[in-house]
């Protein structure tokens, strides 16, 4: 069973049968994947700080 997916330009992938067109394609999956992680993280990094600062507003205001 092939799985073709049609996420990149026919200049990335030219020939979408090819086990070369579906690694491509894996790839890209991967990249976007480790991306979205990579932005999750810094995500959690900032909603962390953010907390952490008014929390500490709160204790210096009381």
């Amino acid at each position: 069973m092939t799985l073709s997916l049609p996420i990149a330009c026919a200049t990335c992938l030219p020939d979408q049968g090819s086990a070369v067109g579906q690694a491509q394609g894996f790839a890209i999956l991967v990249m976007l994947a480790v991306l979205a992680f990579m932005f999750l993280c810094a995500g959690g990094i900032v909603f962390t700080l953010a907390r952490r600062q008014k929390k500490h507003a709160a204790t210096l205001a009381a």
